[in-house]
């Protein structure tokens, strides 16, 4: 947990690990930026190192926030994307290797730091992938806010994995804040923001929150590391590769004119740089 001030007042950030994931190394990062990145990483017998699965819970004086819903321990079963299709079922369970016990499921992660789900007042998603959305199950009675470009354009969401009661409210992303022209307040302090950060898919979004000295952008899928967007590499498979090199561009932008700590899910240091307070440089 992080304590951080806004405005004259606190704010705590609890970066929380739902489970592990392993992905083709070929798919972190990818050598090709075409549609050929698939093949590729499909032919690539190697698997990355556990990354984590990370979901952001805010703390606010205006309530609590959740950032994503993380993964759930049925990932990890044989017949868990069935549903889906032959193919989704193939490709998600051929690609991929998931580390999730019930333990780390995102309620179970709220109770270890005296949170109920209850206590939530909005889940905020990033975008539609099973691994940002699978802990929704957890929160039927909680508003679920996503953005309407998201919602209304998926790129490799798995509706058959969604909650049949799955409604979200649609965020239109008409605000500016510095290089970033498409925004929406989260607060009426106006210190959280979603914010439209495509290339992974092209409704994808991040949150930023405007605290003292620093700003914290919980950055979802920008890329897999920070190091990436420092190197301008990229993963594979990309909704769009040209929109993907623009939001590298609008971070970096932005972290040169105000202290900025950024943290993608995946990045096994997003805890630390978060915990030291290490701005993006």
């Amino acid at each position: 947990m992080i304590d951080l001030t806004a405005g004259g007042h606190r704010i705590k950030l609890h970066l929380l690990s739902t489970g592990a994931v392993a992905v083709k190394t070929r798919f972190r990062q990818t050598r090709l930026h075409n549609f050929l990145s698939v093949p590729d990483f499909i032919l690539d017998p190697h698997f990355t190192a556990w990354l984590p699965i990370w979901v952001l819970v805010i703390q606010h004086p205006e309530g609590i926030f959740l950032i994503d819903t993380g993964e759930r321990a049925d990932v990890t079963g044989t017949n868990y994307f069935r549903t889906c299709g032959i193919l989704a079922n193939w490709f998600d369970t051929s690609q991929f290797k998931f580390s999730v016990s019930r333990n780390q499921e995102i309620d179970r992660q709220l109770e270890a730091i005296r949170l109920q789900p209850e206590e939530i007042r909005a889940v905020i998603l990033t975008h539609l992938h099973f691994d940002h959305t699978d802990g929704l199950r957890h929160f039927p009675s909680t508003p679920i806010l996503v953005a309407k470009k998201e919602w209304e354009h998926p790129f490799g969401a798995l509706p058959k994995l969604y909650p049949p009661w799955f409604r979200p409210t649609l965020l239109d992303l008409d605000q500016s804040i510095g290089p970033f022209n498409n925004t929406a307040w989260l607060t009426s302090s106006k210190d959280i923001a979603l914010v439209h950060t495509p290339g992974h898919t092209h409704g994808h979004c991040s949150v930023l929150i405007m605290t003292e000295p620093y700003h914290v952008l919980f950055a979802a899928d920008i890329c897999y590391t920070q190091d990436q967007l420092l190197k301008n590499q990229f993963a594979a498979n990309a909704a769009s590769y040209r929109l993907a090199r623009q939001t590298y561009a609008a971070v970096k932008a932005y972290a040169r004119h105000q202290p900025l700590i950024f943290l993608p899910s995946h990045d096994p240091e997003s805890a630390d740089r978060l915990e030291r307070l290490q701005p993006l440089r």
